[in-house]
C-alpha cells in the first residue's frame, strides 16, 4: 500500500510539473471543463477547487468536489463554483477571471472593492496548483478571501501570497508525510492571517479531503462574506467578513 501510494504521488508531481509544456495541450483540452464566454456570470462569490493529481475533476470521493456540490445547490445561487486538475490550473485561472472585468492590467482599487469574493481549495499537486491561481489573482490586484491547502505537494506551494486575506493548511499523518508540505509561510502578514494548520491523524493523503472541518471552514466563509455583502447593499458602513471558523 505504501508504495502504492508513494507512487502515486510522486507520478501526480511529475504530472503536474510538466503541465507548461506545449506536449500538453491536447491533454489540457480533453480533461478540463470548457470555459466559453456563457460562464460569465453574476455571483457574490467564486469558489475554485483543485483535486489531486490522478483524480478526475469531477471525483466523486474527493471532498473538494464535494464542496464545489455543495455549493451548487439551488440555495446557493450567489456562488459559482467549478473544480479542476492540476495539470489545468490555467484553465481555473481563466475560468476564475471570466467573473471579474477583462481588460489588460491590474483591476482599480474601486474594481477591487466590488469584485466577487474567491475561495480556492487545493489537494495534494492541486494545492501548487491553487497558489499558482492565487499568484496570478495577485498580479491583477484581485483578492482572494479564504485558500485551503490539503495535504498540499509541490516545489512553491510554501508561501500564501499577500493578496489572500485567510489561509489554511490540512495535513495527514500518514506514510507519505515526509513528502507534503506541514508549514506555510505569508508574503506579508500584515494581510494575511493563517487560520489553521491541523494535523490530521485519522486520515490518509485521499481521505483528508472528507475532512468535516475543511467544509465547514469554507461554509463559515460563505456566511461571513454573505454577512459583509448583505450589509454593503443596504448602504451600511462597510463591515469586515469575520474570520470563519476552522
Amino acid at each position: 500500500m505504501r508504495i502504492a501510494l508513494s507512487s502515486f504521488l510522486t507520478g501526480g508531481i511529475l504530472f503536474a510539473l510538466l503541465s507548461s509544456g506545449p506536449a500538453n495541450a491536447r491533454a489540457k483540452q480533453s480533461a478540463t471543463p470548457a470555459v466559453s464566454s456563457a460562464a460569465v456570470v453574476s455571483c457574490s462569490i467564486v469558489y475554485a477547487g483543485f483535486v489531486g493529481a490522478m483524480e478526475t475533476s469531477n471525483h466523486a470521493h474527493s471532498g473538494v468536489v464535494q464542496i464545489r456540490d455543495i455549493l451548487r445547490e439551488p440555495a446557493n445561487s450567489d456562488i459559482c463554483a467549478a473544480s479542476f486538475i492540476p495539470i489545468s490550473w490555467t484553465s481555473g485561472r481563466d475560468w476564475v477571471l471570466t467573473h471579474f472585468p477583462s481588460h489588460s492590467g491590474p483591476l482599480t482599487a474601486e474594481e477591487s472593492k466590488n469584485c466577487p469574493r474567491v475561495i480556492l481549495v487545493g489537494h495534494s499537486t492541486g494545492g501548487w496548483a491553487m497558489l499558482s491561481v492565487a499568484r496570478a489573482l495577485r498580479d491583477k490586484n484581485i483578492p482572494v478571501e479564504l485558500t485551503i491547502q490539503i495535504d498540499s505537494v509541490g516545489f512553491n506551494d510554501h508561501t500564501i501570497p499577500k493578496n489572500v486575506k485567510y489561509g489554511a493548511i490540512f495535513h495527514a499523518w500518514d506514510a507519505l508525510m515526509f513528502m507534503t508540505t506541514k508549514n506555510v509561510r505569508l508574503e506579508d502578514s500584515k494581510y494575511t492571517t493563517l487560520l489553521a494548520n491541523i494535523v490530521v491523524k485519522d486520515a490518509s493523503h485521499l481521505s483528508i479531503t472528507r475532512d468535516p472541518r475543511i467544509r465547514e471552514l469554507v461554509l463559515n466563509s460563505v456566511k461571513s462574506l454573505r454577512t459583509e455583502l448583505a450589509a454593503r447593499l443596504l448602504l451600511s458602513p462597510a463591515v469586515p467578513a469575520a474570520a470563519p471558523t476552522p
